[in-house]
């Protein structure tokens, strides 16, 4: 039979036909959607007034184009997509609280599978089942039922923000969660054109992270957010839809331009309260002593004389030789800031012929640590999160001593006090 939406044809030969895809109906396909049985004029004219849906196709021959259903979609191909939002100028100081997710899936089903494969093993192992013990009133099943999801080895979840393709955010991993709350605070300085502002919510592994999903927040409601806001975003996967309806990544934000921060019209030099940079690790204090190296190791006597202002002469010194005998004259705090440390380095390899080596000279940096830290001196590093250094299974890339000295190249920042 003929459906009422049919076009005549065109010619003889090739004719285009509308055709709409027709859902099931206790198995068979309903010519028109609407069951035989409650098929009327009212409901079918009201199906009709809905105009071509998401589910209209056009369904043509080689030889003749298809006709459109309406001038709309002849004019768009069927295909209305919305015009894409315009880039926006973040400029300004982002306050971001990324408080918690709900829902994320489990992105480490082979390792699951793995131990559930081994506890199989060991259950079949045994001669006869385990009985609950007397008196557990009926409990030992559902307690070790619950135990089981104890147990259970789930994604490491952590978010990143990403703007205009730049990581400005990183919390922390929450290890073997699908309900992870991490309650973390970021100030993030932000001059980015951006059109959307992306958390992605990703499963730490041991070679590298997987993408378990994004959460996007257009640019421009983080342009207008001068309040606080806060909301559940949508964690959408890689295929671009929700793992379950209600995953989501539940955030607060608040944004302040840079014309509203009195610290970027009048600078810091302009501060009345001589505060210098805010919200940094150590307060302003004054005079202290920079010291200039040569970005190179060379023999004493090598360099050629530097003559400053007033007559005076650059002193060539020797970068290690300065920060060994400064650690070993510490009394207070040994602070090193860095990209890695290697803990078996020698600060003193060629020892001057016009400085003594002190006391303690020919220990490697991690045994001068130890031994000024048994002295009592607090020692402080800030180590770099190298993707290289796994303290996973049987990865183990990490060195560990009383102190964790991660390998790391010799860049660093000393302070001793």
């Amino acid at each position: 039979p003929r459906s009422s939406t049919t076009s005549p044809p065109t010619s003889s030969s090739s004719f285009a036909v509308p055709v709409r895809v027709l859902p099931r109906v206790g198995g068979l396909a309903s010519p028109t959607g609407i069951p035989a049985a409650s098929r009327g004029p009212s409901r079918l004219h009201e199906r009709r007034n809905r105009g071509p849906g998401p589910d209209f196709k056009l369904a043509a021959s080689a030889a003749t184009a298809p006709r459109s259903a309406s001038p709309s979609m002849a004019s768009s191909g069927g295909d209305e997509s919305p015009s894409p939002a315009k880039p926006v100028l973040l400029h300004g100081d982002l306050d971001l609280w990324v408080v918690e997710a709900r829902l994320l899936p489990n992105m480490d089903m082979f390792s699951e599978h793995i131990r559930r494969c081994f506890a199989s093993c060991g259950t079949a192992s045994s001669c006869a089942p385990r009985q609950p013990p007397p008196n557990s009133r009926g409990v030992g099943e559902a307690g070790s039922r619950r135990h089981h999801h104890r147990r259970i080895i789930t994604s490491d979840p952590y978010v990143t923000l990403s703007v205009a393709g730049a990581v400005v955010a990183r919390t922390a991993v929450i290890p073997n969660s699908q309900e992870p709350r991490w309650d973390e605070q970021f100030f993030v300085p932000l001059a980015h054109r951006a059109t959307l502002l992306d958390f992605q919510v990703k499963d730490n592994d041991t070679f590298g992270a997987q993408l378990i999903g994004t959460a996007s927040v257009p640019a421009e409601r983080v342009l207008a957010a001068a309040d606080e806001v806060e909301e559940w975003v949508p964690i959408l996967g890689t295929s671009g839809k929700t793992y379950k309806p209600r995953t989501a990544l539940f955030i607060r934000y608040r944004f302040r331009p840079f014309a509203a921060n009195p610290v970027y019209r009048r600078g810091i030099p302009g501060d009345p309260d001589q505060q210098g940079v805010k919200d940094s690790y150590f307060p302003l204090r004054h005079g202290g002593k920079v010291t200039l190296y040569q970005d190179a190791h060379v023999n004493e006597g090598d360099l050629p004389d530097v003559e400053l202002d007033r007559g005076k002469k650059f002193e060539h010194n020797q970068c290690w030789e300065d920060i060994c005998h400064a650690i070993l004259e510490a009394h207070h705090m040994i602070y090193i800031v860095g990209w890695s440390i290697y803990d078996k380095v020698k600060l003193v390899r060629e020892p001057s012929s016009s400085r003594a080596l002190p006391e303690g000279g020919e220990l490697t940096l991690g045994e001068l640590l130890k031994f000024k830290s048994q002295e009592g001196v607090r020692v402080c590093l800030l180590v770099w999160d190298d993707k290289t250094s796994h303290d996973k299974l049987f990865i183990k890339t990490v060195r560990h001593y009383d102190l964790l000295l991660p390998l790391i190249s010799l860049h660093c920042l000393v302070w001793i006090a």
